[in-house]
């Protein structure tokens, strides 16, 4: 890990993270696996309306760097949903969704 936490309009994590007294309290397993909601809370936060075409390009750039689950939106909430999740399911069968 270098000790770069931040890194202009591109990424941003807690100084400590880089910290050797914190980093030597680490017990991390040897595989991590991610789950990320942002396609389904994302569109919660006010103000936030994913297009199709937005879903699908997020879920494209968070298959691409190796997350496990994307959770891709409800079916039952609206046929963009249901449109999104099978654009996926044959674009990036890596991750699940």
């Amino acid at each position: 890990m270098t000790p770069e936490f931040h890194r202009d309009d591109r990424w941003w994590v807690s100084p400590f993270n880089v910290t050797d007294e914190v980093r030597r309290s680490f017990s991390l397993p040897p595989r991590v696996q991610i789950h990320d909601a942002t396609l389904r809370d994302g569109e919660q936060t006010p103000g936030v309306v994913f297009s199709v075409a937005d879903k699908v390009a997020i879920a494209e750039a968070l298959a691409a760097v190796g997350v496990d689950l994307i959770e891709a939106g409800m079916p039952a909430v609206s046929g963009d949903d249901v449109s999104v999740i099978k654009q996926l399911v044959r674009l990036a069968p890596r991750s699940h969704y």
